[in-house]
């Protein structure tokens, strides 16, 4: 088992329960007790649980789960934005992909092709298109966000802006008519604004969950975005607003295997 995986498991053990021990842990996981301690330490410095005297509690608050838990939550809706979203990547177009799970699921879309250009701040993409010789991946480099496998910092950051994208594809935290598009990390945001900024068209990947949340970190203004691609349980009345400002929207339907969107609501440019 792996890092993220058991820390995967141990969010859900303390979400579940509201509270785990060490010695608990150790037997469940089958690993001994200095590396559920190094976990419980990073998964308390990610804001996903507290960590104690012998164990761990559970934080409150609005916090982001570990991300090979998040991809499975609502993964028909993400799959049916992925779909959506990969139909506009062309031959030989160089595509961003942010760090996240529905961008993750527009990777398994993308490793189809031949030609194209994926550059993303997130391992687990990389990981999945690596095998197939016929897509260049590039990584910017950084610091590794241990449980999302995502790279930030300077380093990141001076590499990128040394790059342009004809797609840039985001995920995010929240989709909020007021406070915009926001997300959980820091560090992580700021990647996000800088790649934009070096894009393009900008695309934003969201579920229904999404939308009538903020998050603690600003992303950008709702009108940044060329499109929002999102599923037809997203709400009305933020649907309703993107169209008075302008943005384009694609609704997509999860419930068919239709690769098409179910519902287009597009504003004057159709990109």
């Amino acid at each position: 088992m792996g890092t993220v995986e058991r820390q995967a498991r141990i969010v859900a053990m303390v979400r579940a329960q509201e509270s785990v021990e060490i010695g608990e842990l150790t037997k469940t996981l089958d690993v001994s007790r200095e590396t559920v301690r190094k976990d419980l330490y990073q998964l308390d410095r990610a804001g996903l649980l507290t960590k104690v005297r012998g164990g761990a509690v559970l934080t409150s608050g609005n916090h982001e789960t570990a991300y090979v838990a998040r991809r499975t939550s609502h993964a028909a809706a993400k799959r049916a934005i992925a779909r959506a979203a990969a139909q506009l990547v062309g031959p030989a177009d160089t595509v961003f992909l942010d760090y996240g799970t529905t961008t993750y699921a527009i990777a398994e879309e993308l490793v189809q092709l031949e030609g194209i250009t994926v550059v993303t701040n997130a391992l687990p993409i990389a990981n999945l298109l690596v095998p197939n010789v016929g897509i260049t991946v590039i990584l910017p480099g950084g610091v590794v966000r241990a449980n999302e496998g995502s790279v930030y910092g300077p380093l990141t950051e001076n590499n990128l802006a040394q790059l342009h994208m004809d797609w840039g594809f985001f995920g995010c935290g929240g989709v909020h008519r007021t406070n915009g598009v926001t997300n959980h990390d820091m560090f992580e945001t700021a990647i996000s604004r800088l790649a934009i900024a070096h894009s393009t068209k900008v695309i934003l990947v969201a579920d229904h969950t999404k939308f009538g949340v903020a998050a603690q970190n600003k992303t950008a203004e709702l009108n940044t975005f060329d499109l929002v691609i999102t599923d037809s349980q997203a709400p009305a009345d933020i649907l309703g607003h993107l169209r008075d400002i302008g943005v384009p929207t694609d609704v997509v339907d999860p419930s068919t295997s239709d690769p098409e969107p179910a519902q287009t609501e597009r504003g004057e440019d159709s990109q």
